[in-house]
Formats: structure tokens, sequence, C-alpha cells
């Protein structure tokens, strides 16, 4: 063993085991110079800041520790699910990003550097292996449904690239693919797609069947030193935006309460998340 996010839119077109080895951290390719701090998807805006649509792979020695271990990584994976069908759960955070609505379904592993000691402990082949990989930030299992998109949107922060490992993928172009900006591609099983996940990207599966693939985050080298503050941003955002979701008066609140909510929420997260990792009882 190796180790180390409404009709169908076309492309183009969006719509409404042996313990792991280590892996040398990889360098990424970046057209321009990095900025001081990451760009977050809380502030707004579009991403223009010139990472690629599409990372190549070849230039990240820790997709290859996922392709060599992907017949592990899909054999445990599937496994659990097959084991406890609840652990596959419509996406949560923005109810509203796929559609017909909940049927695009995920069970992670790692979130945001939280760990999922229960699912972690069912598949300890694969937990070895994403922890194997320096900077790694999240693992989960992506499934959408047949016949469903996932809506086009941007991901939190380019601190990270994210990364796809086609686990099981029902077809190809046009029927079954990915897009982010203007660049499209299919999806190939045993194989990683890495891109900045701060572009505009999409998702659909046309097919009868389903599609199912492992998401990877992992810290861009520029921003390892920032690591837990990335997660700590971006958990705070996530949660404030469920709480907002479930909360209409709340999220009429002025701007400088959501601020203050936001600073304590991330100053608290920060704190939680090392001991979070060392207490198997927490998630």
């Amino acid at each position: 063993m190796t180790t180390c996010k409404e009709a169908a839119p076309a492309p183009g077109t969006p719509t409404s085991g042996t313990p792991a080895a280590a892996v040398p951290a990889a360098s990424t390719p970046s057209p321009a110079a990095a900025p001081a701090e990451p760009w977050y998807n809380l502030f707004g805006g579009r991403y223009n800041r010139g990472q690629p649509f599409f990372y190549n792979r070849e230039e990240l020695p820790w997709t290859r520790v996922l392709e060599d271990n992907a017949d592990v990584i899909r054999r445990e994976l599937i496994q659990l699910m097959e084991q406890d069908t609840r652990a596959l759960k419509p996406y949560f955070i923005n109810k509203a990003m796929s559609f017909p609505p909940r049927h695009w379904k995920t069970m992670g592993l790692l979130f945001w550097n939280l760990r999922m000691h229960k699912n972690c402990r069912r598949c300890p082949e694969t937990a070895r292996i994403l922890e194997s990989i320096p900077n790694l930030t999240a693992g989960s299992l992506s499934v959408l449904e047949p016949g469903s998109n996932i809506n086009p949107h941007q991901g939190d922060t380019d601190a990270i690239i994210r990364c796809h490992l086609g686990l099981i993928i029902p077809g190809k172009l046009p029927e079954c693919g990915f897009q982010v900006g203007d660049s499209v591609r299919s999806w190939e099983e045993g194989k990683t797609l890495p891109f900045c996940d701060a572009h505009t990207h999409w998702a659909w599966n046309q097919t009868r069947e389903r599609r199912m693939i492992l998401i990877v985050d992992v810290v861009r080298p520029e921003y390892a030193r920032k690591k837990n503050a990335v997660c700590a941003n971006v958990l705070a955002s996530s949660m404030l935006q469920i709480l907002y979701q479930s909360s209409p008066m709340l999220n009429k609140a002025s701007g400088r309460i959501k601020a203050l909510l936001y600073f304590v929420s991330r100053l608290a997260i920060r704190a939680f998340l090392p001991v979070q990792r060392r207490l198997p009882f927490i998630c």
C-alpha cells in the first residue's frame, strides 16, 4: 500500500492493513505569487486571484498516494455505506446546493480538521492513508444520485487544493461531468482531479447510476503555517451559515453583530480543534 459542490446543465452552461508511510509536502503550481492572506468566500465577491481552474496532478505527489490506494479506499467506504445507511447524509450546509434537493450526499472522515472518529474507526486503512498526507484538512465520500446536479457555487477559500478521486463513475461527458470556470472534465475511476475550489464550479450526473468520489482537501504550501486558522475561519463561517438558515431573526442581525459572532466563533473553534482530534467520543 502506498500512502503519503433545473435541468441538467450542459457543459459550459450553469443553471439554477499496513500503516501509511509519510509523504513529502507537495509543491503547488501557482501562476501568480500568493497573497499573504488566503481568499475567503465569507467576504463575498467572485474569485479572481489567478489560481488555475485545474492543477496538474503530476506536480502534486500526494495525488499518487490516493490513486495507488483507490481500491482500498473504495472498498472500505462502500462497505461502511452499506453497513450503516445513516452514515450517508444529504449535504447539510446549504440545502439548495443540489437539484433535485437532497440528491447530493456525503459521508465524512475529516472535515476542516475535525475528525469523525466513528467513521475513521470503521475505515482504518482509508483514515491512515488520508492522515499520511501532509497538510490534509478534509476527506469525505461524495455521492451524486442519478439524474441530479450540484448547482454552480464557489468554495470557502483558495487556501486549499480540492481533489476528487474517482471511485464509481457511471459515465463520461456529456452525461456525467464536472466543470470549473470554463474548463470541463470527466472523472475517471482510480484517477485524481485536483482543482481550485474557489472558482465557480458545478457537477452533474444524468446517468442511471450513482456517481461516487472521494473529496480531499490539502492546504497549499504557501498557507501551510496558517492551516489551523484556515480551518477555524471556514468552520466558523459554515456554522454561522447553518445558524442563519435556521433562525431568520438572527439572520436579520446587524453586520456588527454578525462580525462579532464570527470573531468569537473563530477563536473558540481554533482552540477546540486540537482537543477534538484527541477525544474519540466527540464526533
